[in-house]
Parts: structure tokens; C-alpha cells; sequence
């Protein structure tokens, strides 16, 4: 009686041949290495240097290109500079990406398959890609609502103040006033408030104690109005006015002036009714209320008790 030949495990043989191949593949470039440097190292080293040459190259011939399309174009400046950042990123991504292709095809690598494998796709689109498509489509809508531009100083979702100095295609750069730089992906963006539309209107609030002389602190006040809308009339739409008292608190009686500007003047001409108010309030001795707080002797008349 013949013993039975042991059965054949197929799948790991072609584990085995495939793992055989590899070997058996990087051994013959190896040796083509060795026999012909020129064709199999040389020339292909030389290739990828020519392809991130011309990467080079072409990064910096588009971002000059774009500029310069931009300054033939009669366009508003910081809507230029806007659109023009959004275009190089954009640019650049497609040049990355290209440049990639092109070098993994010349190392032997090709990622066709992989491109091509609806499966693969899928899953990266389930997994990364539904935040990069939403922060595309997001920075398009921000643009073209013209919700910001480059140059606008802006509040986002109420917590981040700050300059905008990029719009891309995916992120937005903010600078704070104390310089710190935030990156914000397009699709986190869901409020903004611009300072910079068209026009803006400085409130200016200042209270005075009760004991005060209404009518005077209205004439002084209506002085700092016209002496302001004098002095920086070209920076104004309407010339500041006394909006009249705005809040009875505690500590005094409030007025409030008011005035229209254009979005660059606008902290400007904040900070100069402040000071203008200041002294002028200082040469009539005219106070500025502050908090206070009467103290009164518990020994009053028509108390017959001493305090113990």
C-alpha cells in the first residue's frame, strides 16, 4: 500500500513565489546596476533631478505669471490679491501632484492601478477625503459671497480676530494684532464678521456724574463733534453727532456720539473723539464719572444711638 502524499498548500507556494520574485527582481536590477550604470542609475537619477528642476521652475514661473496677469487686469487691489493667492495654491497643489505622478513612473512605480481602484478610492474618500471636499467647496463660497478678502481685518466664529493674509484653496491664514498667525481649514469657518464693508460707524461713549451741568457737558460735547469732523472731514462720511443719553447707570449719566467712516479710519477716529472728549472735559473741569462709593456715619441726626 502506497502512503498518500502529503496535500499541497497552493496559497502559500504562491506566497513563496511571489516573496521569490521580489528577491529574484531586485536582483536582476541589482546586477543591471552593476553591468550598465549609465542606463540603469545614471540616467534615471538624472531624470528625477530634471523633473524636480523643472518643479522648481515652474513654482516659480506660475506664481510670476498669476501676478502679472493680475496687474494688466483692472481689478480691485485686495480682491486681485485674494483671487491671485487662491490661484498659486491651487497651481501649486496641481504642480505637486503632477511632478509626483511623473517621478513615481520614473523609479519604476506605476500608480495607475492604484488611481484606478474604485475600491481604494472609496474607501479614501470614506475615510480623509469628505473634510477636503468641504473645505474646497467652503473656500469657494467664501470667495465668490466675497464674505473676505486679503487685507480685511475680521472676526471668525466670534473667538479669532485678526488680519486676513490668505485664502486658499483649503486653509485661511489669520494674523492677530500681537502677530500670531491661525490656520483655519475652510469648512470650520462658519461666522465672519468684516470690518472692512463699505462703511463703518464709531460709537463713542462717555458718562458724567448726576451733580453735572447737563447743558454745558451737551455744548462741550457738541464742540468735540465739530472740532473732529473738521479735522479729519476726509476720512468721514458724516460728521460726528451727540446721539443723544444712551443709559442712566449707577455712576452717572451716558452720552454717546457717533459718526459714519470709511472701514481704514474707523479705530482712528474712535481713539481721537476719546482724547478730544478728555480734554476738553479737563479744561471745563468737567469730571468723567467713575465707579464711587458714599459712606455714610451710621450716627445720624434722629438716632439717639451711638454706634458701639
Amino acid at each position: 500500500m502506497n502512503p498518500k502524499m502529503p496535500a499541497i498548500d497552493e496559497s502559500s507556494n504562491t506566497a513563496n513565489l511571489s516573496g521569490f520574485s521580489w528577491v529574484e527582481g531586485a536582483e536582476k536590477k541589482m546586477w543591471a546596476v552593476i553591468n550598465n550604470p549609465v542606463d540603469a542609475l545614471l540616467l534615471p537619477v538624472a531624470r528625477i533631478i530634471l523633473i524636480l528642476f523643472l518643479t522648481y521652475v515652474a513654482l516659480r514661473f506660475t506664481g510670476k505669471l498669476i501676478d502679472r496677469i493680475f496687474q494688466l487686469k483692472r481689478i480691485d487691489r485686495k480682491k486681485a490679491l485674494t483671487l491671485s493667492k487662491l490661484i498659486k495654491s491651487f497651481a501649486r497643489y496641481a504642480i505637486y501632484f503632477v511632478a509626483a505622478l511623473t517621478l513615481l513612473f520614473n523609479i519604476g512605480i506605476d500608480p495607475t492601478p492604484v488611481l484606478a481602484s474604485a475600491g481604494i478610492l472609496g474607501l479614501a474618500i470614506g475615510f480623509g477625503a469628505q473634510n477636503l471636499v468641504r473645505d474646497l467647496i467652503s473656500g469657494f463660497f467664501i470667495i465668490f459671497e466675497d464674505q473676505m478678502e486679503v487685507g480685511d481685518y475680521v472676526q471668525i466664529n466670534g473667538k479669532i480676530s485678526g488680519t486676513v493674509e490668505e485664502i486658499g484653496i483649503r486653509v485661511t491664514k489669520i494674523r492677530e494684532w500681537n502677530q500670531r498667525l491661525h490656520y483655519l481649514s475652510n469648512g470650520e469657518i462658519h461666522h465672519v464678521a468684516n470690518y472692512n464693508r463699505v462703511q463703518m460707524r464709531p460709537l463713542v461713549s462717555v458718562t458724567v456724574p448726576y451733580e453735572s451741568d447737563l447743558e454745558q457737558v451737551e455744548r462741550i460735547l457738541g464742540e468735540v463733534c465739530e472740532e473732529i469732523g473738521r479735522r479729519y472731514a476726509p476720512h468721514l462720511l458724516e460728521k460726528p453727532t451727540i446721539y443723544g443719553v444712551t443709559d442712566l447707570g449707577e455712576s452717572g449719566v451716558q452720552y454717546t456720539l457717533m459718526a459714519l467712516s470709511h472701514p481704514e479710519q474707523y479705530w482712528m477716529i474712535e481713539r481721537e473723539l476719546r482724547r478730544a472728549i478728555v480734554i476738553a472735559f479737563r479744561k471745563h473741569g468737567i469730571e468723567i464719572s467713575y465707579p464711587r462709593r458714599i459712606l455714610q456715619n451710621g450716627n445720624s441726626e434722629g438716632n439717639g444711638k451711638t454706634p458701639g
